[in-house]
C-alpha cells in the first residue's frame, strides 16, 4: 500500500507549510477502486501570492517521501510534476487556482481550509452525439488508410492504424454502454462492458499480428458495425453510412 503511504507523508509536508488553501485527490484512490498498480492524482488549489513558493518546492515535498528516480513538469491541465519514485510508484502533483479545478472525476478531500470544494461538482465523462458522428467518419476514414497500408504489405503502419481503431471504437462501445465514462475509451473498459463484448475484444486483439492483421481488421469492421446500428436513431440519422459502407465493402474484398 506505498501509494496510500506516498499520499499521507507528501500531503504531511505540504500542509505542514500552509502554502495551499485545499488538497485533495482524483483518479482511482479517489473512487476507491485503485490497486497495487494505481498512481496518485494530488491536486493542490494555491493562491497566486503563494504560487510561486509552493512550485518552487514542489519536488521537495515529493521527495520526502523517497527519492525521485525520474520527474519533468508539464502544463497540460494545470502545471504538474509527474514523478517515479525509487519503488516504482507513480505519483502526479498538480496545482491549481480556485477557478481552475478541474470538475471532472471523484475527489476524495484531504484539506480544505475554507470549504471551497463544497461547490465542487463532478462533470460526467461522456461525449456527445456530435463527437461520436465525428468519430465514425474518422473510422472510415482510417479504413482507406489501411486499405492502402495493407495493399502496400506495410504491415506495421497497417497494425499501428488497427490500434487507432480500437481506441476509437471504444468510443461508441461506451457510448453505448457507459455513456457517463465515454470520454475514458479504452481505460477500464473491462469493467465497464458486459462480458461478451469485451471477450470479442480480446479475440480481436489476439489476431492482431503482421500475418493476421487483416482478419483483426475485419473483425473488428463488424463489431463496430454491430456497435453503429445500437445507436439512437436520432445519431444514426447523422451517419454518414454511405462512407462506412462502402469502406466496409472495399476491407471485405481485400486478400
Amino acid at each position: 500500500m506505498n501509494r496510500h503511504k506516498a499520499v499521507q507523508v507528501v500531503s504531511d509536508d505540504i500542509l505542514k507549510d500552509g502554502l495551499v488553501d485545499a488538497l485533495f485527490l482524483k483518479g482511482s484512490i479517489a473512487r476507491g477502486d485503485d490497486d497495487d498498480y494505481s498512481d496518485v492524482d494530488m491536486y493542490a488549489v494555491v493562491s497566486s501570492e503563494n504560487l510561486e513558493a509552493f512550485l518552487n518546492k514542489r519536488i521537495q515535498y515529493l521527495e520526502k517521501y523517497k527519492p525521485l528516480v525520474f520527474w519533468c513538469e508539464e502544463d497540460f491541465v494545470a502545471p504538474q510534476i509527474i514523478g517515479v519514485f525509487e519503488d516504482t510508484l507513480h505519483f502526479d502533483l498538480y496545482t491549481v487556482k480556485t477557478d481552475s479545478i478541474p470538475q471532472t472525476d471523484d475527489i476524495k478531500v484531504i484539506f480544505d481550509k475554507d470549504g471551497i470544494l463544497d461547490s465542487y461538482r463532478k462533470v460526467p465523462l461522456n461525449v456527445s452525439s456530435n463527437y461520436i458522428i465525428k468519430e465514425i467518419s474518422e473510422f472510415a476514414f482510417t479504413l482507406l488508410e489501411f486499405e492502402a497500408a495493407y495493399a502496400r504489405k506495410d504491415y506495421i503502419w497497417a497494425i499501428a492504424l488497427f490500434h487507432l481503431q480500437i481506441r476509437r471504437i471504444s468510443f461508441f462501445t461506451r457510448f453505448i454502454h457507459d455513456a457517463g465514462n465515454a470520454r475514458l475509451g479504452l481505460k477500464r473498459i473491462h469493467k465497464a462492458i458486459p462480458d461478451d463484448v469485451y471477450k470479442e475484444y480480446i479475440s480481436i486483439l489476439e489476431k492482431a499480428t503482421p500475418t493476421n492483421i487483416l482478419v483483426a481488421m475485419k473483425q473488428l469492421l463488424a463489431l463496430a458495425n454491430d456497435i453503429i446500428l445500437q445507436l439512437p436513431d436520432e445519431v444514426l440519422r447523422q451517419v454518414n453510412r454511405k462512407f462506412f459502407d462502402l469502406m466496409q465493402s472495399k476491407i471485405a474484398t481485400l486478400e
